[in-house]
């Protein structure tokens, strides 16, 4: 428990005043819970909120991490994820099984590219359609930033008892199943 204590000025340059008790203030961590609290109370969209709330301060670091060391943009670690699970994509598809932005996707193939970590390839399944590939370089940028990926959704998913976690994932397929019926492109 902390007392906040204030300075009461008791004129214009004549140093120090009298100090007030200003009573009890949180430290950090506990303020943060009541603000977090507060927020969640009552809050019209319980769920939506949460799961941002989650996915932010998952994914708010590790964005920061890689603009640092790696010079990538959270769009472009959506591409280069894609294409490590599933090949052959093209910026539309991508954009449609992330449910981001066609533009964002399309501006981080193009950056991509010019960094030498994706190429633009015509399928072989399909000569009108061209698809894009992981370079060896874009393998290496992947293979290096996915470690901090999984250790934090490990650190994250600690506070879950392992049926939790499967109860978790089970839930969240459920929603991502229904998708058609909630989910609009933007």
């Amino acid at each position: 428990m902390a007392v906040k204590t204030a300075t009461k000025r008791s004129g214009a340059g004549k140093g120090e005043g009298e100090k007030l008790n200003v009573g009890w203030q949180p430290g950090e961590h506990s303020l943060h819970r009541l603000l977090l609290e507060a927020v969640l109370k009552d809050n019209p969209i319980p769920f939506a909120y949460r799961i941002n709330y989650v996915a932010n301060f998952y994914v708010g670091p590790l964005v920061a991490m890689m603009e640092k060391s790696f010079r990538l943009t959270r769009s472009e670690w959506i591409v280069l994820f894609c294409l490590t699970r599933q090949p052959r994509l093209n910026a539309q598809q991508i954009s449609i099984v992330t449910g981001r932005p066609k533009t964002s996707i399309a501006s981080a193939v193009k950056l991509l590219q010019k960094k030498g970590l994706i190429i633009r390839r015509t399928d072989i399944a399909d000569s009108r359609r061209r698809v894009l590939h992981l370079t060896e370089s874009g393998q290496r940028t992947y293979a290096s930033i996915i470690k901090s990926f999984i250790e934090r959704e490990k650190a994250m998913m600690d506070a879950l008892e392992p049926a939790e976690r499967r109860e978790l994932a089970r839930l969240f397929g459920k929603i991502i199943s229904a998708a058609d019926t909630w989910a609009t492109p933007y």
